[in-house]
C-alpha cells in the first residue's frame, strides 16, 4: 500500500478520454474507501467535468490545460495551491507526469513509461499492449498498489446523473415518450467509425420493429456526420450536437435509452456505466483493452477469427469495421432487447 488510510489531501488526474476516465472508475472508488476522512481533487480536462458531477469519491474537480510549452508547470502550479500529499497520475504522458511533479507532492505514483521515472516516487509497470490487459485491469492493479488489493474488489463502471443532467436530457427530448434508441457514429479516427448509411439502415429498422426514437450522440466537431445520419432516418430522430447535447445530458439520456449502439469510443463506457446494453463495434483496435466488467454487451469485430496472439491494432485491412453488417449488428440488438424484455417481465 503506498498510500496510507491517513491522508488528508489527495489528488488524482484523470485519463484524457473520456472513456478511459469512465473506465478508471475502480481508482476513484477505491481512493474514497481507503482513505474516508482526505480532500479528494480529480484533475484533468474541462470537458471531463460532468463525467464526474454528483460522483460520491471526490470533493471537487479542478480544470487543468497542460497544452503549450509552460503548461504542466502551470497547471502543476495551480494543483499545489491545495497542497496534495499524494497524486495518482493516470495518463501515461511524460508531460503529466510534470504536471504532478509541479505540484509539490511528496508521493507521485504513475506508471513507467515516457522515461518519467525520475518525476514520479512510485514507478508501476505499465502493460505490455502486445499482450493486450484490459484498461480497467490495468486500472485495478494502480487502485491494488496505491490501496490495497482489499481497496480495488470493485471493478464495475459508475457515473452518476445529477438533476440537471435530468433536466437537459428532458429539454433534448421534449415530450416525446417512446423508447430510445442512442447511436454513436463518431471516434476519434475515421477506421473506427462503421459506415453512416450502415447507422441509418439499422435505425430505420430498429423504429420499424421496435418503435425506437433514435438519438444520435457526437462532439460538435462530428455536426457533419450526426447530420447525415439524422437526414437519412425515415423516422422522428434527434441529432444530438444541433442541440448543444452535452456529456451531462448525454449521461441521462443514455440511462433512460433501450439500446445503444456504438463504435468504440466514450459514450459506449458511458452506456455501459449506466448499465445500458450496447452493441459495440470494433474495427482494428483490440477489443481486449477496453472490456468492460458487468456491461450488458455484445462486441462485434471487424475479424472475429483473428487469433488471440495477434493484435487487431496491426491488421487494419483484414479488421475493417466496414466487415461488420447491419444484419448482425440488428440481430445483436434484438437479442440484447429480448433480454431486457425477459429480465424486466
Amino acid at each position: 500500500m503506498i498510500i496510507p488510510p491517513s491522508t488528508n489531501r489527495l489528488l488524482v488526474i484523470a485519463p484524457s478520454w473520456i472513456g478511459d476516465s469512465v473506465m478508471a472508475s475502480v481508482i476513484y472508488r477505491a481512493a474514497r474507501n481507503a482513505c474516508p476522512n482526505a480532500s479528494i481533487t480529480i484533475a484533468g480536462r474541462a470537458i471531463l467535468r460532468p463525467l464526474f458531477d454528483g460522483a460520491p469519491w471526490l470533493d471537487q474537480f479542478q480544470s487543468i490545460d497542460t497544452s503549450g510549452l509552460l503548461g504542466p508547470r502551470r497547471a502543476g502550479k495551480e494543483l499545489a495551491a491545495d497542497s496534495p500529499e499524494a497524486v495518482i497520475v493516470l495518463p501515461g504522458s511524460f508531460r503529466s507526469a510534470l504536471t504532478a511533479r509541479w505540484t509539490g507532492a511528496p508521493c507521485r505514483v504513475g506508471t513507467a513509461r515516457d522515461a518519467r521515472r525520475l518525476l514520479l516516487t512510485h514507478a508501476l509497470p505499465h502493460p505490455d499492449r502486445s499482450q493486450p490487459v484490459s484498461a480497467v485491469e490495468h486500472y485495478r492493479r494502480i487502485a491494488a498498489a496505491c490501496f490495497g488489493e482489499n481497496a480495488a474488489t470493485d471493478t464495475s463502471l459508475a457515473l452518476h446523473v445529477t438533476d440537471h443532467d435530468h433536466a437537459e436530457a428532458d429539454r433534448i427530448l421534449g415530450q416525446d415518450q417512446r423508447p430510445l434508441l442512442l447511436l454513436v457514429p463518431g471516434a476519434n479516427r475515421a477506421d473506427k467509425r462503421w459506415p453512416t448509411d450502415r447507422f441509418v439502415d439499422v435505425a430505420n429498422a430498429l423504429a420499424s420493429s421496435h418503435q425506437l426514437r433514435a438519438v444520435i450522440a457526437g462532439s460538435p466537431d462530428e455536426t457533419t456526420l450526426t447530420s447525415k445520419i439524422a437526414a437519412g432516418i425515415t423516422h422522428d430522430s434527434i441529432d444530438g450536437p444541433t442541440t448543444g447535447m452535452g456529456l451531462g445530458a448525454l449521461k441521462a439520456i443514455a440511462a433512460r435509452a433501450c439500446i445503444a449502439i456504438s463504435n468504440d469510443t466514450g459514450p459506449r463506457h458511458i452506456a455501459a456505466a449506466m448499465n445500458t446494453p450496447v452493441v459495440s463495434l470494433f474495427g482494428p483496435t483490440d477489443h481486449r483493452w477496453t472490456t468492460l466488467p458487468s456491461a450488458r454487451e455484445r462486441c462485434l469485430l471487424g475479424d472475429p477469427f483473428l487469433p488471440e496472439d495477434e493484435v487487431a491494432d496491426d491488421q487494419p485491412q483484414r479488421c475493417s469495421i466496414d466487415h461488420i453488417m447491419p444484419t448482425d449488428v440488428l440481430a445483436a440488438a434484438r437479442a440484447l432487447l429480448d433480454e431486457s424484455t425477459s429480465t424486466s417481465a
